[in-house]
């Protein structure tokens, strides 16, 4: 069983993806919940052994721009991570634990996300 879980918003998703595609997002939105995430979470060898732990994710578009909303598992640091796909081609926001970053590129992404669930696995105790 994969940590990641993407819930149906099924009322939400339509509306979603045709923002993203009416602002060339949509396939930057895609690298990043169908690869990105998976093989992120698949790298790393306490989620292979932790079966029951999981990382929720939701289409979320409450502020400014549409976002890839991420619960964490109870006790674990952050608890949300935010993904905002801003208009700019491979422009990401990442929001966490009062903490913003603005990057560019897939690459520099996966990397900050690498660093924020490491430094999360560190402090976290599953009960």
């Amino acid at each position: 069983m994969s940590p990641l879980y993407f819930l149906p918003n099924s009322l939400s998703d339509p509306s979603f993806e045709t923002y993203l595609r009416d602002t060339h997002r949509l396939f930057d939105y895609r690298d990043v919940k169908d690869q990105l995430l998976p093989q992120l979470f698949d790298s790393i060898e306490e989620f292979s052994n932790q079966s029951h732990c999981r990382f929720t994710c939701g289409n979320r578009f409450e502020g400014q721009f549409p976002e890839l909303r991420i619960q964490c598992p109870v006790g674990f640091v952050p608890d949300v991570i935010h993904i905002e796909f801003p208009h700019r081609h491979e422009s990401f926001v990442v929001r966490q634990a009062g903490q913003e970053s603005k990057l560019q590129g897939l690459e520099n992404l996966a990397i900050h996300l690498r660093v924020i669930v490491l430094m999360g696995l560190a402090h976290w105790h599953t009960t």
